[in-house]
């Protein structure tokens, strides 16, 4: 950082529309927590920081730090995006539903989303049916459109009575496959909600938790972008290509300047755009 930036005091406005002092240091933290290399990161800042004035949005902060890192590694600015890219994967949660199918997929295991299962004492309505061999996980997607927002422990414990309803009834009529609970949510979980599920036989996926498979380590080592982390994904191309059943980046590969307009009615330059933006990640 300069140490022009350094002495200048500039507040920002939150989504909240509260203010707060803008703090280089954070900013730094942010882009660094997602991989990107320590000088490259100081660079972006760097920059970005000179940009700013007071009253500026973080949303356009963040924008143009993407902008940044996006000049240097595509996939590095895909992922910053991707906290921001779940929660666009709104504002109802059926597009995040969707997302968390495709992953459960690409992991190798038949899905189905908004099945119906009998349980012992009621039908349940299931987001996502993730099924390999004599497994059966029941996943419970929990959609937030804050991403600083938490799921808590009354829908983990919701999700453990589920999960405990299906079993008896499936014992009852010899159904011999072992179903498990998953809660998996864009953003994270209290420590109330952690702390149950450590004494229960289910799982939780959010945002950064467990270390061992979280949604952002996932994104990263498997490249499974949803479509919201590209940087110029407007809303009626997330409607158009949901309704195609297209949700990662992936399955964008391939698809032509001509394509975009014809099949999914976008202007020219947005599906310029789009072409590549895809090739960049893909």
């Amino acid at each position: 950082m300069s140490r022009r930036s350094q002495r200048r005091k500039r507040k920002i406005v939150k989504q909240n529309g509260q203010e707060e002092l803008f703090q280089p240091e954070k900013l730094c933290h942010s882009v660094m927590a997602v991989g990107v290399p320590d000088n490259l990161a100081n660079q972006v800042c760097s920059i970005v920081d000179e940009s700013i004035d007071s009253g500026v949005s973080t949303d356009k902060i963040f924008v143009t730090t993407r902008k940044y890192i996006n000049e240097f590694n595509p996939k590095l600015a895909a992922l910053y995006g991707l906290e921001r890219g779940l929660t666009a994967l709104g504002p109802s949660g059926f597009i995040f539903e969707q997302y968390v199918a495709a992953l459960f997929k690409e992991m190798g295991y038949y899905v189905q989303t908004n099945v119906y299962v009998s349980g012992e004492g009621v039908s349940h309505e299931i987001d996502v049916w993730a099924e390999k061999g004599n497994v059966v996980y029941i996943i419970e997607a929990k959609y937030r459109n804050d991403y600083r927002s938490k799921t808590h422990i009354n829908q983990v414990m919701y999700a453990d009575a589920k999960v405990q309803d299906i079993r008896r009834q499936a014992k009852k009529v010899g159904d011999t496959r072992e179903f498990y609970e998953w809660v998996v949510t864009n953003t994270q979980f209290t420590d109330n909600a952690i702390n149950y599920v450590a004494h229960r036989d289910m799982q939780l996926m959010g945002w950064d938790y467990p270390k061992y498979i979280n949604l952002k380590k996932i994104v990263s080592e498997r490249s499974l972008y949803p479509v919201t982390t590209l940087p110029s994904i407007t809303k009626k191309a997330l409607k158009k290509f949901s309704a195609e059943g297209i949700i990662l980046v992936k399955e964008l590969a391939g698809v032509s300047e001509n394509d975009f307009m014809k099949k999914f009615e976008l202007s020219r330059t947005l599906s310029k755009k789009l072409v590549e933006e895809v090739k960049d990640l893909i």
